[in-house]
């Protein structure tokens, strides 16, 4: 049981990071370079000197050939004589290199990771403040959302420039809606209206279920904000989540599991091949799912998630981010943020956007004729402003997931605590990792 408890809190905390950040990648493997290669070069580019700088990234899937694509556009475009090497590996082999590349100075000049690694890298000095990016590349910051640019600081400072950003969204199977006597065109807006739809699409003799929710915390973030409560009071020194607005989420959440609207104990992978095999009828997740739906040709919706009934839409949100690691000499650095700079143009956040299904978060692509008639695209873009992150700037999350926040929410979703006695203990563990 121990062990069992064990791997659900580690592939909880692994669940939880690819919610929020959608920083990561399949199965396949691609890796090219090492670490920062310090040299230049003049006779390529005619006398003009060249800088080399070493990127490392964790996106294995296709979502990796199309960066690829991109930064090989740039390397092949640029007049400064910048050539991008980047270097595609699992995200467990990253972090594995990563740790010593730093401690010797051999890391790469730029890392892709998302928000929730900021805290760690930006306390420990293995990233560099990026404050001047944005006068340094006269690019106008102001048309690119303002929360998503917030995301990716630590104490103030900026520590990355945003590659992507995505909060969670609602899915529905329209089938399974219209053979429920739902409109496949209108999803449930408020709590009450989840609670009825999931008890109109589940059917047991099927295997079917109206509602997924997947292990992990997470699941409970989608839904607390907007009924008026908080995991954290507003200055993050005590737990505030010992209260009516989380007993009554709680109090859903394990009502969708004793009403059998919901499969217990699945992870995020079983709920997306449920969901693909047409036995789900809702589901939280985020646009990485986009494209799986589609491979499975699966009639689906995809929209807000649903808000308490009086309360306004606030969501987990998150994404990836461009970071200059302390090996980088300042010549690397410059180079790094002119490959920054090329992939906030309009052309190129618009392809990805339309090719990896992720939403624009600039008003130039939102503005974009192209975006504005897809209507996924359409859909999420405008989503992107109730997008918050959870536990933002706290190094102390991880642990307040994988001890407490996550173990009791498994025990709430399999009735072997009261949602009162869930509030209570996730507030007591929040607030004795706060103490240590």
């Amino acid at each position: 049981m121990k062990a069992k408890r064990l791997w659900l809190t580690v592939f909880s905390i692994l669940l939880a990071v690819i919610m929020i950040t959608g920083c990561t990648g399949g199965v396949q493997t691609r890796t090219d370079s090492g670490a920062a290669d310090k040299s230049t070069d003049t006779a390529a580019t005619g006398g003009q000197k060249s800088v080399k700088i070493q990127f490392w990234n964790g996106f294995t899937a296709s979502d990796g050939d199309i960066l690829r694509e991109i930064f090989d556009r740039f390397n092949a475009q640029n007049d400064k004589g910048i050539t991008v090497e980047m270097d595609i590996m699992p995200w467990d082999n990253l972090f594995e290199k990563l740790a010593p590349a730093l401690a010797t100075g051999t890391a790469p000049a730029l890392l892709l990771l998302g928000s929730e690694y900021v805290p760690e890298y930006a306390s420990t000095g293995n990233i560099i403040p990026m404050d001047d990016f944005w006068d340094w590349s006269g690019l106008n910051k102001e048309i690119y959302a303002q929360n998503v640019r917030d995301a990716f600081k630590y104490k103030g400072t900026t520590y990355g420039i945003p590659m992507q950003y995505n909060t969670m969204y609602l899915y529905w199977n329209k089938d399974i809606f219209a053979e429920a006597g739902l409109d496949p065109e209108k999803p449930p807006k408020t709590f009450d209206e989840l609670k009825k739809y999931a008890a109109l699409m589940t059917d047991k003799s099927k295997q079917q279920y109206g509602f997924g929710i997947a292990l992990g915390h997470s699941n409970i973030t989608n839904f607390l904000w907007s009924n008026g409560g908080d995991w954290l009071n507003s200055d993050q020194t005590e737990a505030a989540c010992n209260s009516p607005e989380m007993i009554e989420v709680l109090t859903m959440l394990q009502e969708f599991a004793i009403n059998g609207h919901t499969p217990v104990g699945m992870s995020g992978a079983d709920l997306d091949n449920l969901l693909f095999a047409g036995q789900l009828g809702m589901y939280i997740n985020g646009p990485w799912l986009i494209n799986g739906c589609r491979q499975n040709n699966l009639n689906f919706g995809i929209g807000a998630v649903p808000a308490a009934n009086n309360g306004n839409l606030q969501v987990p949100g998150g994404g990836c981010a461009y970071m200059v690691t302390s090996s980088a000499s300042e010549e690397q650095k410059i180079a790094a943020y002119e490959a920054v700079k090329y992939w906030l143009s309009k052309d190129v956040l618009k392809e990805w956007s339309m090719r990896n299904g992720f939403p624009a978060w600039s008003e130039e692509v939102l503005a974009d004729p192209d975006i504005k008639n897809d209507l996924i695209q359409n859909t999420l873009g405008p989503l992107t402003k109730y997008g918050r992150l959870p536990f933002a700037g706290m190094p102390e999350y991880k642990q307040m997931a994988s001890e407490y926040l996550d173990p009791l929410f498994e025990q709430l979703m399999y009735q072997q605590i009261t949602p009162e006695e869930c509030a209570k203990k996730m507030a007591e563990g929040i607030n004795a990792v706060l103490k240590k």
